[in-house]
């Protein structure tokens, strides 16, 4: 998996390793995500897609998978001229909101998944269920879009 905001995770583990408070594995500052992200985007626009462009040819694979993309303006306009496949996973607010924090996420934000409904995408993938059936579910999509 190569991500669009592995940058921005590295900058968020630095924070917390200097404050003497490293982030356990998984576990995620939202808000802090988003403001390094404004932060950068104002900085460099392009910087994140650029990153994940070069990492993303580094790795050599046939199949990407990136489930991070949060710039609808910059980001996903240049992966989908590029060919990239849009699946977006999906499920009720309450729900998420439920998950990220079992997770152990220091804090929650909706701001970067405001207009996530709006874009365009291939495929939509609902995920309300346990994750075996979501696992099951992505790997039927990715038969029927690997096999063509």
């Amino acid at each position: 998996m190569v991500k669009v905001a592995a940058p921005l995770y590295e900058l968020q583990q630095a924070f917390y390793t200097r404050l003497g408070q490293p982030l356990p594995a998984g576990q995620q500052d939202q808000q802090l995500l988003e403001a390094l992200a404004r932060l950068i985007r104002r900085r460099h626009a392009r910087f994140l897609v650029d990153d994940f462009l070069t990492r993303a040819a580094a790795a050599h694979a046939d199949v990407l998978v990136n489930d991070d993309v949060r710039s609808y303006d910059i980001d996903y306009p240049e992966l989908r001229r590029r060919g990239w496949t849009a699946v977006r996973i999906s499920t009720s607010d309450d729900l998420r909101g439920k998950r990220l924090a079992a997770q152990g996420y220091v804090s929650l934000s909706d701001a970067s998944t405001t207009g996530v409904d709006a874009i365009e995408v291939d495929y939509e993938i609902r995920n309300d269920g346990t994750l075996a059936d979501l696992e099951t579910t992505v790997s039927h999509l990715m038969n029927q879009v690997l096999s063509c």
